[in-house]
């Protein structure tokens, strides 16, 4: 541990700039007597480190203290391995420019089968709750969970993979102690104590969440994983940079798809166009990787369903329509409607959206 607390600081000073350098200098030299070396010494025994980040590294580091960034470290209980490690990920490694370092909160066991569903930040109660039920499906079979923390799909995707046995990744562009966005931070307290989940960044720590830094952290995403689920996403959501990567690394690409009128299905239906697996529910993507026939897709939950329930959801779908329609269509009173479509709500059926108009949510 002591030796990459230095490498930690060396890390801090560098950036994830010092990627391939840092992974060299691991190979050849501890991390404390390189944290000590002159300029001389460094110059003379490592002469492929220029003499910009040198002076940098030598004015630097008198500002960092080993015995703060200690009880920082063992105060948050973060791990640190680099790529030498025997514990880091086996998938990460084999990418094209892998981390040197990765900083982890929380326990990282391998899966046989590792999924990352990633998607719109505005995301709609359909994909919101698309993303948190193939969380939870998957990590109900064992499949590892990987997203990026993110609000919307992100968030909703660990929602449900925290809960299962498959356990999720969440991986941060910024420092793994830097809590990004803020309103996520019960999610990533309860992805730390889960047991079968960890925080893992690439970014040394106190690293502020610089837009910079997403299309860095996305390859991570794609890297952990076998395969990458896209639930929503505009024309230009970062969520299709993800895909990219995903592809570029040998790895699948699916996409789920959503209202036609919907800005956030544009970044799905492109994606099938072009060729990615569609997904209806976990069976298709189990199939892709061979294992269908040790998966039987089963709907859990059960719902008993009263006339008035039953009425209401044969005229609902993934389009919002307005309560009055509703009214109209059913020939129910309007509050007996108002009533029946609260209790649907409750049994996780129906969602309502702005502008009085209710969808189902699958």
């Amino acid at each position: 541990m002591e030796d990459f607390i230095y490498w930690s600081m060396v890390h801090k000073i560098w950036g994830v700039k010092c990627n391939s350098l840092l992974k060299y200098l691991i190979q050849n030299i501890s991390g404390e007597e390189f944290w000590h070396l002159s300029l001389q010494e460094i110059k003379t025994r490592f002469p492929t480190i220029s003499q910009e980040m040198a002076y940098d590294f030598i004015l630097k580091r008198e500002k960092l203290s080993y015995k703060i960034e200690k009880e920082k470290i063992l105060k948050a209980n973060i791990k640190i391995i680099s790529i030498l490690h025997k514990e880091y990920p086996e998938r990460l490694r084999k990418i094209p420019y892998p981390p040197a370092l990765l900083y982890i909160r929380g326990s990282i066991p391998e899966k046989n089968l590792a999924i990352a569903i990633v998607g719109a930040r505005k995301a709609t109660p359909y994909g919101k709750k698309i993303a948190q039920n193939l969380g939870y499906q998957l990590s109900q079979e064992d499949v590892q969970v990987i997203s990026g923390l993110a609000r919307g799909i992100d968030a909703f995707g660990h929602l449900g993979a925290v809960e299962g046995k498959g356990g999720t990744i969440a991986v941060l562009g910024s420092g793994v102690n830097v809590v990004y966005p803020r309103e996520n931070i019960s999610i990533y307290k309860k992805i730390v104590d889960c047991g079968n989940g960890c925080i893992l960044s690439e970014f040394p720590l106190d690293t502020q969440p610089l837009k910079i830094n997403f299309p860095i952290r996305n390859r991570i995403i794609s890297g952990l994983s076998d395969g990458v689920v896209i639930v929503e996403a505009g024309e230009k959501s970062g969520s299709l940079i993800t895909a990219e990567f995903a592809l570029e690394q040998g790895k699948e690409v699916f996409a789920v798809p959503g209202p036609i009128s919907s800005p956030m299905s544009k970044g799905p239906h492109k994606l099938l166009k072009e060729g990615a697996k569609l997904v209806a529910d976990i069976n298709d993507i189990f199939e892709e990787f061979g294992q269908l026939k040790f998966f039987e897709f089963e709907d859990k939950k059960v719902h008993n369903l009263n006339q008035k329930e039953e009425a209401i959801l044969k005229i609902l779908g993934v389009e919002p329509i307005f309560i009055d329609d509703i009214v109209k269509e059913t020939q129910m009173p309007f509050g007996e409607v108002i009533a029946t479509l609260s209790l649907l709500e409750i049994k996780g059926l129906v969602v309502q959206v702005p502008g009085r108009k209710f969808m189902t949510v699958n």
